[in-house]
C-alpha cells in the first residue's frame, strides 16, 4: 500500500471553528498542514527465543514498524515539532535507540506496548495472521508516551491508536466489514479503542482533520485535550456524540 495515500493532511492549530457544511468560507488551510520533518526509524530488534514459530510472521511485523515509523510521526505532528520529543522534569524524551518485537507463546491480550518494546501473543497472531493492523496500535503507543499527567486521558490515547491503525492504516477495513461497526446506543466516546476510533474519524471528517494532531499535542504538552473539540469544532465533546449517534441511527 503506497504511504502517500495514508498521509494526513492536517491544519495548523486554528483557534476558531470549521465554518459550517457547505460554507463557502470554508478555506483550504484548513485541511493541508505541511507535515514535520521525517524522522529515520530507529533499529527494530525482534525477539523470538520464547516463540521461534513466529520467526515468518515477525519479519513482517519488523517491515511493518520500520515502513510506518516515520509516517506514524508525521501523522501526528503538529506546530512543526516531532512528535516524540518534548520536556519532562527538565529532561528531553527523544527517539529510542531501538524498538524491540517481543513474541510470548500467549499473554491475557493481543499484545502490549512498554515503552519502546512491544510484546505480542503468539496464540493471538497464530490464529489471526492477518492482523498486522496490531502492531500498527502498538506502535502508536510508542510514538506516544505521554508524559504522566492527570490530563492524559487512558481512553482517548486508545482512541488515537484505533485511529492510526483503521484509519491511516487500513482504512479500508472500516467501511463495509463490520470490524469497526458499533452500536451507539449502548456505548459512548469515552469506551476507548474502536468507539473512540470511529467517533474521531466522523468528527475529524465532518469538522476538522486538524483535531486528532491537536488531541495529540495538548496531551503530549499536558495540558486538558477536551477544550480541542470545541475549539475546532465550535461543539464539546458531549454535543458531538450526540450528533455522531443520531447520523449514525
Amino acid at each position: 500500500m503506497p504511504l502517500l495515500h495514508f498521509v494526513l493532511f492536517a491544519a495548523s492549530y486554528i483557534d476558531s471553528p470549521k465554518p459550517a457544511a457547505g460554507s463557502d468560507a470554508v478555506s483550504l488551510r484548513r485541511y493541508v498542514y505541511p507535515l514535520a520533518a521525517a524522522i529515520p526509524c530507529p533499529e527494530v530488534v525482534v525477539d523470538t527465543r520464547d516463540f521461534p514459530e513466529s520467526k515468518a510472521w515477525a519479519e513482517a511485523a519488523k517491515s511493518v514498524v520500520e515502513n510506518w515509523f516515520t509516517p506514524l510521526c508525521q501523522m501526528l505532528a503538529t506546530d512543526g515539532r516531532d512528535p516524540i520529543t518534548r520536556v519532562k522534569s527538565g529532561r528531553a524524551f527523544r527517539v529510542p535507540r531501538t524498538i524491540t518485537l517481543i513474541f510470548k507463546p500467549t499473554l491475557e491480550v493481543p499484545a502490549y506496548c512498554v515503552g519502546s518494546m512491544i510484546t505480542i501473543n503468539g496464540a493471538w497472531i497464530t490464529s489471526h495472521p492477518e492482523d498486522l493492523g496490531m502492531v500498527v496500535h502498538e506502535l502508536t503507543h510508542v510514538i506516544q508516551q505521554y508524559p504522566g499527567s492527570p490530563t492524559t486521558l487512558g481512553w482517548l490515547v486508545e482512541g488515537i491508536a484505533d485511529y492510526t491503525r483503521w484509519w491511516r492504516y487500513e482504512p479500508e477495513l472500516h467501511a463495509g466489514s463490520g470490524r469497526t461497526k458499533i452500536n451507539p446506543a449502548n456505548s459512548n466516546y469515552t469506551d476507548a479503542y474502536r468507539t473512540t476510533a470511529v467517533w474521531l474519524a466522523w468528527a475529524a471528517r465532518k469538522y476538522n482533520y486538524a483535531l486528532v494532531p491537536c488531541l495529540d499535542k495538548a496531551m503530549r504538552d499536558s495540558r486538558d485535550p477536551m477544550p480541542i473539540f470545541a475549539k475546532l469544532t465550535g461543539k464539546n465533546a458531549d454535543d458531538l456524540w450526540r450528533e455522531f449517534v443520531a447520523e449514525v441511527k
